[in-house]
């Protein structure tokens, strides 16, 4: 791959996967450059945006988050078995946005309910919204889908059944206390 983005330096698809090869070896820097230029040679190319979108939220960029997820989901609002839902639906929940992640993310996990990560989500917005019951069960859902998950798995699902075991430990405490005088 690195041959052929030195032999041709105009080809997005090779860019996109040399970004793909520093992604994983998390050299975010050269990633995002490598995903820029197959943005650059070929601006509908919604795998580059959706990476930078990706690398932008986990660094906290995320008004560059959502600008380049936005631009994905007009392209192609399934795009990456409909992640880029779940995607914009983060976005929304850091953001404070919690009805606009509501509406992503139902429709997300109703189209896959066995994603921890986007069930983690969806319970985070609903207990914003002071929708504690449904959030509990969203988290409760989260746990059971990585504990389903195939053991190869198990290394992406994990983190997020911690997080939905923590929330759901945090509800059970906030309950108790406002049940007191």
């Amino acid at each position: 791959m690195l041959d052929a983005a030195a032999i041709n330096p105009h080809d997005g698809d090779a860019q996109y996967q040399l970004g793909l090869i520093y992604q994983q070896r998390r050299q975010y820097t050269e990633a995002i450059r490598r995903f820029e230029l197959a943005v650059k040679i070929d601006p509908e190319e919604s795998d580059a945006h959706f990476q930078l979108g990706r690398i932008a939220l986990a660094q906290n960029r995320l008004d560059d988050a959502l600008s380049h997820f936005q631009t994905v989901f007009a392209l192609d609002p399934k795009h990456n078995s409909s992640e880029i839902l779940r995607e914009l639906g983060a976005v929304y929940v850091a953001q404070g946005r919690f009805s606009e992640a509501l509406q992503l993310l139902s429709v997300y996990v109703e189209r896959r309910p066995y994603d921890p990560e986007g069930l983690f989500y969806y319970g985070s917005a609903l207990e914003k919204t002071g929708e504690n019951v449904r959030a509990r069960e969203a988290f409760l859902q989260a746990m059971e889908a990585d504990r389903t998950a195939p053991r190869y798995r198990r290394r992406y699902t994990a983190p997020w059944s911690r997080l939905a075991q923590k929330q759901i430990r945090q509800l059970g405490s906030s309950s108790t206390s406002e049940a007191r005088p």
